[in-house]
């Protein structure tokens, strides 16, 4: 195997309109064995309308059993008006070819009106028999950004029997005004037998802004298709700020899932604002009745008035204390989505409030006007059950 040499490049972008690409390997060879160098790119952009793109190895493919180098990617970018793209490896990756365990910063909170992506292997999509690295990225966007995306893996699709690495992504949007879209593994569809990997996604938001937001994907940004499986992944959202004005979408695996995809196993942790949550996704579309099947996925919405749903298969959801009015709006129905007539066995956790048993948490239990089962678990905290009678409760589906 060929080996590239380690290298450290370092650029600033400081002329209006300045256009800078960096390669971390540049004239990485087109051959099938090939191993990326270590490297290290230290960008900082200082001016506005700009344009910084940064490939940790080069703009190619990686095909045969090349793999890109173990590279760390930082992008330190002021002014505004700017388009920054931050890659942990190449443009393509097809075959055996793996990525490398990548190291990505990429921080433009202090910018407006710019637009950052960064994704831990390639630009664009991941096919044949291709391995995402295990990637770290962190990356916080500005006032009135534009498309601000982060993927653990692709920028496209991830088709065929690929791969995605088991990556952890932190992402921060402290603006008034702004947002990002942070995927576990690809922005666009897994389809084929691809695999995600068991991913870490973390957002921070500004409470204090009802229009600071953002989309957090276990898997894929679009959707898993055919017989794709979901990694299982952690997805948390935190708030900063001393108000929880701001809104998540958090999709345990996709927001649509079709074909014949399974979901992973995911845990979605809500932060203090007003969080929509799905174990699997939102949209399910099923070759035929019960062909997707949805993981065993674990939903805490925090604190806020926070909207939930399981999906297909058994699902958790925990309360702690102070955790608002929130809806399950599918306990024990989420197999419906998918058509399914398999039974599950949905559980509540209220452990948190110290209910001596049964008896006294079944007490506070009732139907609305709407007829549907409300429990309340303190003065300020409760659970509707969107479509369930309270008279259909037992104690076996909660954990006292």
């Amino acid at each position: 195997m060929q080996h590239l040499p380690n290298d450290s490049f370092d650029v600033t972008l400081d002329q209006f309109g300045q256009i800078e690409t960096v390669y971390g390997d540049p004239g990485f060879p087109a051959a099938e064995d090939v191993w990326g160098g270590n490297d290290t790119v230290t960008a900082t952009v200082t001016q506005l309308n700009t344009r910084l793109t940064i490939f940790g190895d080069d703009h190619t493919t990686l095909l045969g059993h090349s793999q890109g180098g173990n590279d760390t990617l930082f992008a330190d970018i002021g002014g505004g008006w700017n388009t920054a793209l931050v890659v942990g490896d190449a443009q393509s990756m097809i075959d055996d070819a793996k990525g490398g365990n990548d190291t990505i910063v990429a921080d433009a909170h202090g910018t407006v009106y710019t637009t950052v992506s960064a994704f831990g292997d390639v630009a664009d999509d991941m096919s044949g028999n291709a391995q995402g690295g295990h990637d770290d990225i962190t990356g916080s966007v500005g006032w009135r950004g534009g498309a601000n995306l982060f993927a653990g893996d692709a920028g496209g699709a991830m088709i065929d029997t690929s791969h995605g690495g088991n990556d952890t992504l932190d992402v921060s949007v402290l603006t008034i005004d702004g947002g990002a879209t942070v995927s576990g593994d690809a922005i666009g569809a897994l389809r084929g037998l691809a695999q995600g990997g068991n991913d870490s996604l973390t957002i921070t938001l500004d409470g204090d802004s009802p229009i600071s937001g953002a989309t957090l994907s276990g898997d894929s940004s679009t959707s898993l298709m055919d017989l794709t499986q979901g990694g299982d992944d952690v997805l948390t959202v935190k708030i900063d700020g001393q108000n929880a004005d701001a809104i998540s979408q958090m999709y345990g695996d996709a927001p649509t899932m079709a074909g014949n995809s399974h979901g992973g196993n995911d845990v979605l942790n809500g932060g203090a604002g007003r969080d929509f949550m799905y174990g699997d996704a939102r949209i399910y579309e099923p070759a035929s009745p019960g062909s997707i099947t949805g993981g065993m996925d674990t939903l805490n919405g925090g604190a806020g008035d926070d909207q939930l749903w399981g999906g297909g298969n058994s699902d958790l959801f925990v309360f702690n204390t102070g955790s608002g009015n929130d809806t399950i709006n599918d306990f024990d129905q989420g197999n419906k989505a998918v058509g399914s007539t398999a039974a599950e066995h949905d559980l509540i956790d209220v452990h948190a409030y110290g209910f001596a048993d049964w008896t006294a948490l079944s007490s506070l239990i009732s139907d609305n006007a709407g007829g549907d089962a409300v429990i309340r678990l303190s003065a300020n905290d409760a659970i509707t059950l969107d479509g369930v009678h309270a008279a259909n409760l037992h104690p076996t589906d909660f954990i006292i």
